[in-house]
């Protein structure tokens, strides 16, 4: 747009499209001064509407996940796993992988690693077990790391969901890293200004996670006591204990401090899910935190995360319970008093969130669960015949066909009845018809009225 003039009025006018939607107008008396005003109003608005980092077309979806990670992983409560995830694309567009320092006063730091992270052997192998099993989706995604976010497409994302689903991989991991990518792309269209460019997540349908509630049998209690009784670490079998009782996540239990706890008034104040809340506990919560021996003035449990996840490898193993998880053990408490006939509105409070769904889950879950009603009510019996069946044995011999007819009350095959020698006598008393002669249809009647009945 030029510089213009108005009927009736000196001067020239100007005018400028900001990059907020406003316009921006000034008079200037000489033309070349309102041109000059106009070109240097539009560069700014220009450079404001710029996409951030050369937009899409300029950017590897490895190196933008780089910058989510510095403005939303950082200060994420599951920022280890979140990184561990992002980690895979960065590599792949060839720049180094990311960590998170903490410093003394809990700061968090996004580092770049200069050398490989030492992994524990054991850890290794496990990991390159894990990998080798899915090699094909880890293959996907180090070629979604290098390409162009302009060129991933909607199919790309499909096919990594459906890659993941191949290798057997569950239906949450395949949520959180559809919405890792999902979140990444919607924070460069409306912080970063990507203008006209669509998240590729958009319209790729995620399937339902299933719902984790742990069923601990009591041999595999007994089991589990025995093999936490062998432990070394003199807070680990409390750590477990109360992460069974109080429905804390490992997360909250290894930043819960003495100074948050009011035993007498049985309330704890945890942080969880990047906030604060309040929870109660129960008197089998508060015996166990008596029992913890205080090793630090501030922090309840002293472990750190990757001491706990060994502990609790080792655990699960020798109680043979290896599929059993450390976050299924605080489903056991919400499990329990919903059972027990706790309201929606008490469950919340313990498991700390803040709204109801989470309960209603658990709530629904007792509903129907309906093995422990049918026992009481069953009795010896229940509604079947007092006798049971004969266990089936696949090796035994097989029954005569004579024994099979006698036990649903049918004669043997071959032994004569009182029904067939009656239909052997009609069949001698009628006529006999000439060889060449048409048979007759009314002998044919009365012979197949006098035929007894069989059973088929």
């Amino acid at each position: 747009m030029s510089p213009f003039q108005i009927s009736g009025r000196q001067g020239w006018h100007a005018e400028v499209r900001l990059a907020d939607g406003r316009t921006a107008r000034k008079k200037f008396q000489l033309k070349h001064e309102a041109q000059a005003w106009m070109t240097r109003e539009q560069a700014k608005a220009d450079a404001a509407q710029a996409p951030a980092f050369g937009g899409p077309g300029k950017l590897t979806l490895g190196a933008l996940l780089v910058e989510y990670a510095k403005l939303k992983t950082l200060v994420k409560g599951g920022y280890r796993a979140e990184l561990t995830r992002i980690n895979h694309y960065v590599v792949a567009a060839g720049l180094p992988p990311l960590l998170v320092e903490v410093d003394a006063a809990g700061r968090r730091y996004l580092r770049t690693q200069t050398t490989g992270a030492a992994v524990p052997k054991g850890w290794a192998h496990y990991l390159d077990t894990r990998r080798a099993q899915s090699a094909r989706t880890y293959a996907l995604i180090a070629q979604l790391g290098a390409k162009l976010c302009s060129a991933i497409t909607s199919a790309d994302i499909a096919l990594l969901q459906t890659t993941m689903k191949a290798d057997q991989l569950s239906e949450s991991t395949a949520q959180k890293e559809i919405a890792l990518l999902k979140a990444c792309f919607n924070v460069a269209i409306s912080t970063w200004k990507w203008k006209h460019f669509e998240n590729p997540c958009v319209g790729v349908k995620l399937g339902k996670s299933e719902k984790r509630f742990v069923s601990i049998s009591a041999a595999q209690m007994d089991a589990l006591i025995a093999a936490l009784a062998q432990c070394d670490n003199p807070q680990f079998w409390p750590l477990v204990e109360l992460a069974m009782s109080s429905a804390m996540r490992k997360g909250s239990l290894l930043t819960l401090r003495w100074d948050h706890l009011d035993l007498e008034g049985r309330q704890a104040k945890i942080w969880a899910k990047g906030r604060w809340a309040q929870i109660p506990l129960s008197r089998r919560s508060v015996d166990i935190l008596g029992r913890v021996p205080r090793t630090d003035a501030n922090r309840v449990f002293t472990m750190s995360a990757n001491a706990v996840d060994m502990a609790w490898d080792g655990v699960r193993q020798r109680a043979g319970v290896p599929k059993l998880q450390f976050r299924d053990l605080r489903h056991r408490a919400p499990t329990y008093y919903a059972r027990k006939g706790a309201t929606v509105t008490a469950i919340k409070q313990l498991l700390g969130h803040t709204t109801t769904r989470m309960a209603e889950v658990y709530i629904d879950m007792a509903a129907d669960d309906v093995v422990h009603e049918l026992d009481r009510l069953d009795g010896d019996v229940g509604p079947s015949t007092a006798a049971l069946p004969p266990v089936h044995d696949p090796d035994g011999r097989k029954k005569h066909p004579h024994a099979r007819r006698a036990q649903v009350g049918l004669p043997k095959e071959g032994v004569e009845t009182a029904h067939d020698a009656q239909a052997d006598a009609c069949k001698q008393d009628a006529p006999e018809e000439p060889a060449n002669a048409v048979p007759s249809a009314a002998g044919n009647v009365v012979y197949l009225r006098l035929l007894p009945k069989r059973v088929a």
